[in-house]
């Protein structure tokens, strides 16, 4: 048998492939990673790396960087299922590779290897490396920053905090102000307490930070001059301070997300209370780094899932810290694994389920079942490596076991199906309506815009269009709902009319202008002369 570490450096590569399978395996769901692929896709169609577009629209929901990186993969890739989740796996990765770089440094490589292997074989990262959105850009990113304060307060070297305010920047372009918020609200009880404020501070971690925003920031706004406004008044305090953007939810909110995201972890700490030496100055500052940011969201007005993913890092060092004196927690664990696993596997059959799921879902459930009582049984030997490989291979085994359900809610979830029958009765002429009906996923697998009819913009899942409805209905992308009357009349002009299939009035119109059914699925129907 290897040498322990050997065996860890052995299996950390074996979950980066594990964690790569089936990465372009289903479409893209919508609205989420349609409408973001999709803008990536127009980025690298234009070239035009500064101002994201939806459908030629500005879409100024969320800042440049995840953007950028998958109009980058889809320049070499082409835009695929593959490109656009590419930049979302390789965060992930690099946040792997980080926690290993910070824990070898803080404690050792025994630590460093536990701390990357557990980060990558927690649910939260493992389903958010595989989405098309920008949360594992914005964990990267906290998470530097958070450990560079750290090691600004021990080491009290300027280098740490300007690397700091530098992530703390590349932070903010990536999902907005959020990303200055939770490192400093770690950072700061601690530098009190160890009192060392001024080691968060350096001009030079200023200069680096502005380096960092102000350039896009001052791009985006010759343009559109209340960017800044939106970005700050209505896409950062209104989310967090108000029940605006209707994402609310009770204060105990994020804690079944905090305990299954970070499975079996969570077990693992819970079932070991003991190993958590609160006089150690570095699990204190793990202790913070998981807490306030969780109180933070749990008061939040808007409440997501993924706004815990940056938990998962913390957690998977305080996991680390621990993991030699965790028995009883990994014995735990390991009976959890064991009962879950087998009732995934019995249960399926008996289970009734919507019929367009149903089979793949038991099939999936099944799987990750058997996966269960396989790393639930291998945990009960004695080596403690063993143990922590036996406790990852459930979660690493997620992307290969759930890849049957992942293809059927991609079936009904995204419009690559519908697109395909559509796309051969397109022509350079063909103009594509959607009436009252857009996805990203139709621009995308269409690789063309679509004029949308709408009286609101609702469709475009967009707070920034939909509030600028006045100003950008009339142009090229959207029409006013008058204008479906003048385009239904002109039959000189090659038309496709996607309709939702829940639309009735739509329908009964487009049928009683002599349109018929070209294509459909079940959340759309596309017309045609």
């Amino acid at each position: 048998m290897a040498a322990p570490s050997s065996l860890l450096r052995w299996w950390l590569l074996i979950v980066v492939i594990a964690l790569s399978i089936h990465l372009g395996g289903f479409p893209l769901l919508d609205p989420d990673e349609g409408r973001n692929a999709e803008v990536g896709r127009e980025m690298a169609a234009t070239n035009d790396y500064v101002m994201p577009r939806l459908d030629g629209l500005p879409y100024l929901d969320k800042p440049i960087v995840y953007f950028a990186s998958e109009a980058a993969a889809m320049e070499v890739l082409g835009p695929t299922e593959v490109a656009a989740r590419l930049p979302a796996f390789l965060f992930t990765i690099a946040g792997a590779a980080f926690l290993w770089w910070f824990a070898k440094r803080v404690w050792g490589s025994d630590e460093a290897f536990i701390a990357a292997i557990v980060f990558l074989a927690t649910p939260l990262a493992v389903a958010f490396s595989r989405t098309v959105i920008f949360d594992a850009a914005l964990a990267l990113f906290i998470t530097m920053a958070t450990a560079f304060f750290y090691l600004a307060c021990e080491e009290r070297a300027r280098k740490w905090s300007a690397l700091a305010w530098l992530a703390i920047g590349l932070g903010v372009i990536t999902k907005g102000p959020v990303a200055i918020a939770l490192p400093l609200l770690v950072a700061i009880p601690y530098a009190i307490w160890r009192k060392r404020f001024r080691a968060l501070w350096s001009w030079g971690g200023l200069a680096l930070f502005v380096l960092a925003v102000a350039p896009w920031v001052w791009a985006v706004s010759r343009v559109i001059p209340d960017f800044l406004h939106y970005v700050v008044v209505t896409e950062t305090a209104q989310r967090l301070a108000t029940k605006a953007l209707k994402r609310t939810g009770p204060p105990w909110y994020f804690i079944p997300y905090l305990l299954a995201g970070a499975l079996p972890w969570s077990i693992v700490l819970l079932g070991s209370p003991r190993a958590i030496d609160r006089r150690d100055r570095s699990t204190i500052y793990l202790l913070l780094w998981i807490a306030i940011p969780f109180i933070f969201f749990s008061i939040s007005q808007s409440k997501r899932p993924q706004y815990i993913l940056p938990l998962m890092a913390p957690v998977a060092l305080l996991v680390a810290r621990v993991w030699q004196n965790a028995r009883i927690g990994a014995r735990i664990t390991a009976v959890v694994l064991l009962v879950f696993g087998l009732a995934l596997v019995i249960a399926p059959p008996f289970l009734h389920l919507r019929a367009e799921y149903g089979d793949a879902a038991r099939l999936s459930a099944m799987a990750i079942g058997i996966t269960f009582v396989i790393g639930g049984a291998l945990a009960f030997v004695r080596n403690r490596d063993i143990v922590l490989i036996a406790l990852t291979i459930p979660i690493v085994a997620i992307p290969l076991a759930a890849n049957p359900l992942m293809r059927a809610i991609g079936a009904r979830r995204s419009e690559a199906a519908l697109m395909e029958q559509i796309r051969p009765m397109v022509t350079p002429q063909t103009e594509i309506v959607g009436v009252e009906a857009f996805t990203g996923s139709m621009t995308f697998y269409l690789q063309r815009p679509i004029v949308v009819v709408t009286p609101d913009a609702e469709e475009f899942t967009s707070n920034y269009l939909i509030r600028h409805y006045a100003n950008f209905a009339g142009g090229t992308s959207i029409k006013p709902m008058p204008w479906l009357d003048t385009a239904l009349a002109d039959a000189a002009k090659p038309r496709i009319f996607i309709v939702r299939a829940n639309d009735a009035a739509h329908r009964a119109s487009l049928a009683a202008h002599q349109l018929r059914i070209i294509a459909s699925d079940a959340r759309y129907v596309a017309y045609a002369r």
